[in-house]
C-alpha cells in the first residue's frame, strides 16, 4: 500500500509540475551607427584665389579641393547619403563633381568594408548643392565607403576683392 501511495503521490506531482510553467523574455539591441567624415588630407581650406593656382583658377572663377567622404552605416536597409551647403555670397556656389579617377562609390582598400556603397544619385557629372539636402549617393548598407568627387567653389562672376567662405555638410540617413 505504502508503495503505491509514493506512486501516486509521484503521478500527482508529475502531473503538477507538466502544468507549470515559467516565461523570460530575452532582448538584445542592435544600436544603428553611422558616421560621416570629410577628408581633405594636408590641404588648407583657406586659399588666395589669385596666388593659389593649384587650387583656384582666375579664368573659370573656381577653386577646387579633392576630399574623400567616408561614409559608415550599420544598417542593412538602403541608406543614402545626401549634403547642403550654404555660402556667404549669392554669386558663391558650391558645385559637386565626380572625378574621373573614382567614378563611382567604393570601397577603400584597407580599412573599407561591405559590399553595397551605393550608387550616385545623380546622372550627370555634377550637382550644385543648395541650402537643402541633395541626394549624393543611394542604396548604401551595412559597411564603410567612399567616395572621392572635386569640390568646387564656384563664382557666377568676377568676384570683388574680399572674403567668401562656403559651408558643406554630408549626412548618412534612411533613404
Amino acid at each position: 500500500m505504502r508503495k503505491a501511495l509514493l506512486a501516486l503521490a509521484g503521478l500527482l506531482a508529475g502531473l503538477a509540475l507538466a502544468d507549470a510553467s515559467a516565461t523570460k523574455t530575452f532582448t538584445v539591441t542592435v544600436t544603428g551607427s553611422e558616421s560621416v567624415t570629410i577628408d581633405t588630407g594636408t590641404a588648407s581650406l583657406t586659399v588666395d584665389d589669385y596666388s593659389s593656382s593649384s587650387t583656384c583658377s582666375t579664368v573659370d572663377r573656381f577653386c577646387a579641393w579633392y576630399p574623400t567622404i567616408i561614409y559608415e552605416t550599420n544598417y542593412a536597409t538602403n541608406r543614402k547619403l545626401v549634403a547642403s551647403a550654404t555660402t556667404s555670397h549669392p554669386i558663391l556656389s558650391v558645385v559637386l563633381e565626380k572625378q574621373t579617377a573614382y567614378p563611382d562609390p567604393f570601397v577603400p582598400r584597407g580599412w573599407g568594408s561591405g559590399t553595397t556603397p551605393g550608387s550616385w544619385a545623380f546622372a550627370t557629372s555634377s550637382l550644385t548643392l543648395a541650402s537643402t539636402d541633395s541626394d549624393v549617393v543611394l542604396g548604401i548598407q551595412n559597411g564603410k565607403y567612399a567616395i572621392a568627387p572635386i569640390l568646387k567653389l564656384v563664382f557666377s562672376t568676377n568676384p570683388p576683392a574680399g572674403t567668401y567662405t562656403a559651408d558643406v555638410t554630408f549626412t548618412i540617413m534612411a533613404q
